[in-house]
């Protein structure tokens, strides 16, 4: 697939490092900036331009005539929106995708007609972010927290703790213990290596496990692997932009929420605007004012500035202050790998990671549904649904066990008629399906995308 990405930012090196895993992607990155460019190519198979993303003569300069895709990552909501419009009109390229923060634009959909601003997928980086925390407060002692089937299902990260029923003891008998709940280990990850887990695979301590079940069902199966975590009840936020302000504003009618911002023109536009929070004006490195706000009592802290560096410093103040749980928003991969070797930051969340994922559920061909990116980019856990019957599909009327499945690519469980079934070898796809899959090598993606396709 020939894919054209404009701008080299976070997000825009982010996505060609995880479409470059896949050599069948020939990618092409516009930038401004020429020193972002020639840091990409010493790492990445890519073509780069330098110049402006939304002019002609630039784009024609990468060779946009001949892309399947195109990707406006750019800083400016404006320079997407054009540079989408010039690839539509000049040069007919079938698939655009635009990252649009601008709640004015968001709020007027008719914009992105054909007719007006053609724009195919629309990203929002963050109503994506603000849903992914939202997820994260309502699973207490989930790490991660990735939806299926309209949030029917769950697949979940959490950290195996000795002392808990089933560390140090096989898989099978989790079901044992839970007996009404339907759930199936995907995979661990120990000490930073993928395990391919069978009934007889023993969780140990440390393990970063990866499980799926219906939502319902999650804090039961949580127990399992840590002890119990309380409820999130009384919530800090640290920073008042965008994300800061959406996740008060999702959270403040069911938890006691207090942001703290230091412009004190924005602090209060934020008083304004948020009708159950506690908004106060400061800076949230101070121990004093966090201390007069009961810092100490404090169920879950977010980090939520535009600042790494203070986003990380912040959570380890806070902790140290007594906050029960961390989560620092981190975008670079330095201060990612700074804050995961901090005990005081429990958890992170990657912006770059959560668009780059709704961006990879538009790139999928056939009908996957969703696509998440886990440990950055080395695993992929995505939903396809199925189509066709038993004569024009690969799957369906089939076993699991006689699938052509590659090695490191395992089907979880099957979403069937708002029910879901474990996967076994013995169960039968069927049309209308719901597959969930999990690969550990996510360059076999065009081998599954392949066999889930129907025939010609």
């Amino acid at each position: 697939m020939k894919i054209l990405i404009l701008g080299a930012g976070q997000v825009g090196s982010t996505l060609a490092k995880y479409l470059c895993a896949d050599s069948a992607n020939d990618i092409t990155i516009i930038d401004q900036k020429e020193d972002k460019l020639t840091l990409l190519q010493r790492h990445l198979d890519v073509k780069t331009v330098v110049g402006h993303g939304a002019y002609p003569s630039v784009l024609e300069k990468a060779g946009i005539k001949a892309m399947d895709v195109v990707i406006s990552v750019m800083k400016s909501d404006e320079s997407n929106m054009v540079a989408c419009r010039m690839a539509y009109t000049l040069y007919n390229v079938e698939t655009k995708i635009a990252r649009i923060r601008t709640t004015e634009y968001l709020h007027r959909p008719e914009l992105f007609s054909q007719s007006a601003v053609p724009i195919d997928f629309l990203i929002t980086p963050e109503n994506l972010i603000t849903d992914y925390i939202k997820g994260i407060v309502d699973q207490p002692g989930a790490s991660e927290v990735f939806e299926f089937e309209n949030g029917l299902v769950q697949l979940i990260e959490t950290r195996a703790y000795v002392g808990t029923p089933i560390v140090n003891r096989p898989i099978r008998e989790l079901q044992h213990h839970l007996p009404d709940a339907k759930v199936r280990i995907f995979s661990l990850y120990r000490s930073g290596k993928v395990l391919m887990v069978n009934s007889d695979t023993v969780i140990r301590e440390g393990d970063h496990v990866y499980f799926i079940a219906k939502k319902k069902y999650i804090p039961k199966v949580l127990k399992e692997f840590r002890r119990v975590d309380r409820g999130y009840q009384k919530i800090f936020i640290a920073g008042g932009g965008n994300i800061g302000f959406s996740v008060a504003k999702l959270l403040e009618k069911k938890h006691n929420v207090r942001l703290i911002e230091l412009d004190e023109g924005r602090a209060k536009e934020l008083a304004d605007h948020l009708n159950h929070t506690l908004v106060l004006q400061g800076s949230a490195s101070d121990e004093e004012l966090l201390l007069e706000e009961g810092i100490e009592n404090t169920d879950l802290f977010l980090a939520l500035t535009d600042s790494d560096e203070v986003n990380v410093i912040v959570s380890i103040l806070a902790k140290r202050l007594g906050a029960h749980k961390t989560i620092a928003l981190i975008k670079r991969n330095v201060y990612a790998s700074l804050a995961e070797q901090s005990e005081e930051v429990d958890m992170i969340v990657s912006p770059d990671q959560i668009t780059v994922s709704d961006i990879l559920s538009h790139l999928r061909k056939g009908d996957t549904m969703k696509v998440h990116s886990l440990q950055h980019g080395k695993a992929e856990a995505i939903e396809i649904v199925v189509h066709g019957d038993e004569n024009s599909s690969k799957v369906v009327g089939k076993r699991i066990k006689d699938l052509e499945l590659p090695d490191g690519v395992v089907i979880g469980a099957v979403v069937r008629d708002s029910d879901l079934v474990m996967a076994s070898k013995k169960l039968v796809i069927e049309q209308g399906d719901h597959v969930l899959i999990m690969l550990t090598d996510v360059r076999k993606i065009h081998q599954v995308e392949l066999l889930f396709s129907e025939n010609d």
